[in-house]
């Protein structure tokens, strides 16, 4: 038995040297191996690296001819029906932006700034964006920046091209639960800016629109809850104004005029009459006088005392959406009344009280007669009396001058009434303002 024992401790002992002799073993080879394959590795790295430089060179190149193909395509766009080739966009934005500018850019270079031209562009960038259609989110944010630049803001149909870039079913929610959450807010938000962009500019949405919206965001999204909206409320208060401007507002200064003097003027039996002084046919750059006057105004001019003298006052400025125009008063100056630095102010004020304190009927009482007052015209005002207005073409005070006396055609009694100006500029008192302010 104490043979066996000793066998097998001698045994244990051998194993254990034989196992660490082999690690040792191993390590060693381990060692060599690496300083073996070391420059091997070092030389892959740096293979790796080159190839590194050649690939962002080989990208450069696939820009250049990226905006070379764009530029193909513009110029056989219309002679083609379907392109043979294809522009890769690229996945980080720096380059995407550059490429989506390049498409405007390149299109306005072609020929002028209109709907075809603005849809020419939406079309380049579907047909080579991709089944998912990358970059649309800043397509659409440079596409609706261009509307104003392009003058088609009120234009439904260009509002759908827009929104047609978003891709279809790729937004839809998997189910109710998931609607809730607002699954894919930056492509809805974006989504929201087209909608925003519509209802500022007074445009109403149509059928063809929402089904649009339910195809790419379902009707759980909160585009179609702002499409429903605006269903429902932009047309109430589409013809609510007495007074509508036309979208887009017509460019003749005239027709402008007109129409800022219809607005202001509250009589309805106000006659506007336009004075052209110009020879040549072009409307943008001729002189008229349009002025407005009512058969009430022209009775309250002609009782209008020759001691008094008339007041010219303006510029007063009036907007027709985003269209400013200047217009002159011919009025009064108010009522004056008693100063407060009068000594007898202050006691005709105490007696006036005094004796409104003690001055009470009874029913036994019989009444006082008092006068009948007339009521007053909607000319009269708290500031004075308005008796006409006029909308020059440059606002200058030689064509008021020429106003007043087209007045006195109709109105003789203006000849013998003294005539003051009391014109003011009003960008040059707001720019006055601001030097005092910066100086202080």
């Amino acid at each position: 038995m104490m043979q066996r024992q000793f066998l097998v401790c001698i045994r244990s002992l051998l194993m254990r040297d034989a196992l660490f002799v082999q690690a040792s073993i191993d390590r060693k080879s381990q060692i060599r191996k690496y300083h073996q394959t070391a420059p091997t590795m070092f030389y892959k790295r740096f293979m790796n690296r080159e190839g590194k430089k050649a690939l962002k060179k080989k990208e450069e190149e696939d820009s250049e001819i990226d905006a070379k193909l764009v530029e193909d395509k513009v110029q056989g766009l219309e002679k083609v029906s379907k392109i043979p080739y294809k522009i890769r966009v690229a996945t980080y934005e720096g380059t995407a932006d550059r490429f989506l500018n390049r498409i405007f850019k390149q299109v306005e270079e072609s020929g002028e700034k209109s709907e075809k031209s603005f849809n020419t562009a939406i079309k380049i960038y579907k047909l080579n964006a991709g089944l998912y259609m990358r970059g649309h989110i800043e397509f659409g944010d440079l596409a609706l920046s261009k509307l104003e630049e392009y003058e088609l803001q009120y234009n439904l149909e260009v509002y759908k091209m827009i929104f047609s870039i978003f891709p279809e079913g790729k937004y839809l929610p998997k189910s109710k639960i998931d609607a809730e959450f607002v699954p894919f807010p930056r492509q809805q938000d974006a989504a929201l800016k087209v909608l925003s962009k519509m209802m500022d500019n007074g445009v109403i949405p149509d059928e063809e629109f929402g089904r649009m919206i339910i195809s790419r965001f379902s009707q759980r999204s909160k585009v179609f809850a702002r499409y429903m909206r605006m269903l429902y409320w932009m047309p109430k208060f589409k013809y609510m104004n007495p007074w509508p401007v036309p979208r887009p507002p017509p460019k003749d200064p005239i027709q402008l005029a007109v129409m800022a003097l219809k607005r202001m003027s509250f009589d309805i039996q106000t006659k506007i009459t336009v004075v052209n002084n110009s020879q040549d046919g072009d409307s943008a750059s001729e002189k008229f006088i349009a002025s407005a006057q009512s058969p009430k105004q022209i009775d309250l001019l002609s009782k209008h005392g020759p001691s008094k003298p008339i007041i010219v006052e303006g510029e007063h400025y009036v907007y027709l959406r985003k269209i400013q125009q200047k217009v002159f008063f011919l009025k009064t100056d108010p009522e004056k009344e008693i100063m407060s630095d009068d000594p007898d102010y202050y006691k005709a004020m105490e007696d006036k009280e005094d004796e409104e304190l003690f001055d009470f009927t009874t029913p036994m009482s019989e009444e006082e007669q008092t006068a009948i007052v007339p009521k007053k015209s909607v000319h009269e005002q708290e500031d004075g009396t308005v008796y006409a207005m006029c909308i020059t073409s440059d606002s200058s005070k030689e064509s008021i001058q020429d106003w007043i006396q087209f007045l006195q055609t109709s109105n003789p009694a203006l000849q013998h009434i003294p005539v003051l100006f009391r014109i003011r500029d009003a960008d040059f008192l707001l720019n006055e303002t601001i030097k005092q302010e910066e100086e202080e």
